[in-house]
């Protein structure tokens, strides 16, 4: 099965920061304020504290993110962990994959530091503060959450699809993007677009022309992820990365950098609620 990406929206901030925010964000992404622009923090702060953990998650709280992404993977006997990986290596102090362990085999091991998480995802009630997102199909899609589906039909779970036009994955892209664009419109209506080149940005031209205006999130991580147009790249020239993702229609950017992008943002007007 592939791998789904959790993303908690601030659904940890309830505790922090008080219910009223959790709120105010969920409020904006629903709404058609399209000014506003949210920032996601890429595995949580991960490059101050071990990516997935839960310093990494209320560090990006502090910072005043919007949207901590997180990855999932689910162990031996069927409970959830945050983690990137599918094994234990390159982020903790254990080896194998999450798949063989059980989680009291996981539990006996450490974080390394700045590097990856096995945080147990708890529910608690706190559907309407997560958003899914997958690389699936829509029909893909509906057979993996089941019986849940009904949930994101309602708008209660929020669910985004992801179209990659990168690491010669446009193929599989080009055949979702339209199926999806064809479900419209979706209760919330957004979309992921991973792009490389020239013609993978050309598809947000599509997304945008989509019905019920959907929001566009892009990645800033990487050049491979943003057309060239990087993190690193907005230190220097901020305005010709995350401002030209800006003028793509992006409302939601995801990155490794959380504190310089909610500088450029709140410089330019762009993310106060």
């Amino acid at each position: 099965m592939k791998k789904l990406l959790l993303l908690a929206v601030l659904a940890i901030g309830s505790a922090v920061l008080g219910a009223t925010r959790t709120e105010m964000i969920r409020e904006k992404l629903l709404s058609g304020d399209r000014n506003y622009v949210f920032v996601a923090m890429h595995r949580g702060d991960w490059r101050n504290f071990p990516e997935n953990s839960k310093d990494a998650i209320l560090s990006c709280i502090a910072l005043g993110a919007d949207i901590v992404e997180l990855d999932a993977q689910m162990t031996k006997d069927g409970h959830f962990i945050l983690l990137h990986d599918g094994s234990l290596d390159r982020t903790t102090t254990g080896k194998g994959k999450v798949k063989d362990l059980t989680l009291a085999e996981i539990k006996q091991f450490k974080l390394k530091s700045n590097q990856g998480g096995k945080d147990v995802v708890e529910k608690e009630g706190a559907m309407k503060d997560v958003l899914v997102k997958s690389t699936h199909g829509p029909a893909e899609a509906k057979a993996l959450f089941k019986e849940y589906w009904k949930y994101v039909e309602s708008g209660e779970l929020l669910y985004m699809p992801v179209v990659q036009f990168c690491w010669k994955k446009h193929e599989h892209a080009a055949k979702i993007l339209p199926e999806w664009i064809a479900e419209e419109p979706r209760k919330a209506s957004m979309y992921e677009v991973c792009m490389d080149s020239d013609e993978g940005a050309a598809q947000l031209e599509k997304v945008r022309k989509a019905p019920g205006a959907p929001r566009i999130w892009i990645n800033t991580m990487w050049d491979s992820l943003n057309n060239g147009r990087g993190d690193v790249k907005g230190f220097t020239n901020p305005d010709s990365t995350w401002g030209w993702s800006l003028s793509q229609g992006a409302t939601m950017l995801q990155t490794d950098y959380g504190a310089e992008l909610l500088v450029y943002l709140n410089r330019i007007g762009r993310h106060s609620l």
